[in-house]
């Protein structure tokens, strides 16, 4: 089975342009997570 050499070449500059681009800054956002009414104190 042959491999293009140049495929392979393009996989592994693609990874490691994508592991060092740097992350976009995102707010975490709390609308994420399901909104539960605070518990009533006492039970």
């Amino acid at each position: 089975m042959a491999i293009d050499p140049y495929a392979v070449l393009r996989a592994l500059l693609r990874a490691e342009a994508a592991r060092n681009a740097p992350k976009p800054q995102v707010p975490r956002v709390k609308e994420a997570q399901p909104q539960r009414p605070p518990k009533e104190p006492g039970r």
